[in-house]
């Protein structure tokens, strides 16, 4: 195996992390192999200008993970709470090479039609998420992709994160279902969001205790703003 890159090694934390704690019960993992094929962050954005046309940002090289495949699914299970969480991360080549999510309504407008047909899955929750992932949209003649959260009933948000934010917030929420709602423009006492933010509030309960080392003031700050 490659030498991991310290993007790489954070990930697999993130992974052990979960397999290691007290009261966490993993139910499905994937630690790689690390995709050796398009070769290391300059190789691969390299392979995205000439294939594809899309040109990104070099800043976006310190967080390009190269496994085929990283991924936890976990609970959490108390008398009194059940929290539950997925996340599973394609790397960003992996991700341009596979375009366009289904629409939300069987009969989109056509500028919903084109915003999903321009998105590249790259957090994919199969499991237990019923039907959302997290995707990226380059917009022409930009080099930072866009963040949409898409769920397969209630549409596609826009996050006003981006992708390296987007990894850095999930090594602290771990893959919690809804944790994306947080930085899109909803409200929580819709009842369209409401079980998304009961989870956001249990994951808030009980991480602190699980998982110390994170700072949750900056989550909190945004659940009440959105309550």
């Amino acid at each position: 195996m490659p030498e991991l890159t310290d993007a790489e090694r954070c990930f697999l934390g993130l992974v052990d992390e979960l397999s290691a704690a007290p009261g966490v019960d993993v139910l499905h993992e994937e630690r790689g192999p690390v995709d050796e094929y398009v070769g290391d962050a300059d190789e691969a954005f390299q392979l995205l200008a000439d294939e594809l046309g899309i040109s990104l940002d070099a800043s976006l090289h310190r967080v390009y993970l190269r496994f085929e495949a990283l991924s936890s699914h976990w609970a959490v299970e108390r008398p009194d709470l059940y929290l539950t969480g997925e996340f599973s991360l394609r790397h960003v080549a992996a991700a341009m090479m596979v375009p366009g999510v289904e629409p939300a309504v069987d009969e989109p407008s056509e500028e919903e039609e084109r915003l999903c047909a321009e998105l590249f899955p790259f957090d994919e929750h199969p499991r237990g998420g019923g039907g959302t992932l997290a995707a990226l949209r380059v917009p022409h003649g930009s080099t930072i992709p866009e963040v949409w959260y898409h769920h397969a009933t209630r549409g596609t948000f826009r996050m006003d994160i981006g992708y390296p934010q987007y990894l850095e917030t999930l090594l602290v929420t771990k893959g919690t279902y809804g944790w994306q709602y947080l930085f899109t423009d909803v409200r929580f006492d819709d009842i369209d969001f409401q079980g998304a933010a009961e989870n956001i509030r249990n994951m808030l309960r009980v991480f602190p205790e699980i998982f110390p080392d994170h700072d949750y003031s900056g989550l909190r700050a945004r659940l009440e703003a959105r309550t």
